[in-house]
């Protein structure tokens, strides 16, 4: 699937024929000019994509689930849906930061991060950060090795799904990620992007609460959490908005549980496709 790109370089021959000596005075080549030269090189030798470096940061502006449970699953486009709006809202924000580069390898820190309350901009919640080693050859990307993603929905103070419970707070954990891709020639974004393994373990969800809203719903609808909430020991530290995410998941239709998580416990498998566009900024970190 992924598209391997290798330029070659043409050597020029030489002319014998005599030229007179040039006096003009040396001119030497604008900075600019200079990198521009050294970037062409780089893109010559390794494929491609030689604008690639430590400190450039792209956010997924596209998440789409291909397969549930090894399937078709009727809350798929449910689930396409909600994850659609809450990107173009802010509110759902997976972030890759690259880390190291070679020619054969490039590695990115993973993360999440929150809308920052009461505005438009984007927080990295640190906790959530995982790493991903990606094979690289040229512009091509991956599959990665497999890494975990824990997936936040919402603001800083008001999350979409609620978990007090799990390590990282409010975010629903896909073990076993598996992603690949390929950059555009400019580094300016990911595409083609592909999630052709990852599984939601069946444990997690059961401690993981959702709010039910409608897709253009702010996440303030929610409600602020009660750390005293949790009647029947349902949705401990939620409140009243949200409903169990395991529950709500088989009731739009059953799940197997066949696949297992990295650990060997059991799990539904998932696949997905993704894009993602550079920052123009690393974001900040949001408040612990």
């Amino acid at each position: 699937m992924i598209a391997r790109t290798w330029l070659s370089l043409a050597l020029l021959a030489l002319g014998a024929c005599s030229n007179p000596v040039d006096d003009s005075e040396n001119k030497l080549p604008y900075l600019s000019e200079r990198d521009t030269a050294v970037a062409d090189d780089v893109d010559a030798t390794d494929g491609g994509c030689g604008c690639l470096a430590v400190g450039q940061w792209y956010r997924f502006d596209a998440l789409v689930l291909t397969s549930l449970d090894g399937g078709e699953h009727n809350v798929i486009e449910t689930l396409n849906g909600l994850w659609a709006a809450d990107i173009s809202h802010n509110e759902l924000n997976i972030m890759l930061e690259v880390t190291a580069v070679s020619d054969s390898e490039v590695t990115f820190r993973g993360a999440v991060g929150a809308r920052v309350d009461g505005t438009e901009d984007v927080c990295v919640i640190d906790a959530s950060s995982q790493t991903f080693v990606f094979p690289r050859s040229g512009c091509s990307l991956g599959p990665s090795a497999p890494a975990s993603i824990n997936v936040y929905a919402g603001t800083e103070t008001y999350p979409k799904n609620c978990s007090t419970t799990l390590p990282v707070k409010h975010a629903i954990p896909v073990d076993g990620a598996v992603l690949e891709g390929r950059l555009d020639d400019a580094c300016e974004g990911i595409h083609d992007g592909d999630v052709p393994a990852g599984v939601l373990g069946q444990a997690d969800l059961g401690q993981i609460c959702t709010c039910l809203l409608l897709p253009n719903d702010p996440a303030e609808k929610c409600g602020a959490l009660d750390a005293s909430y949790g009647p029947d020991g349902a949705c401990p530290g939620c409140n009243d908005s949200y409903q169990s995410l395991s529950n709500l998941l088989t009731a739009f239709g059953e799940v197997s549980w066949s696949c297992q998580t990295t650990t060997g416990n059991p799990a539904t498998c998932l696949t997905a496709t993704f894009s993602a566009a550079r920052l123009a900024d690393a974001p900040a970190s949001c408040p612990e």
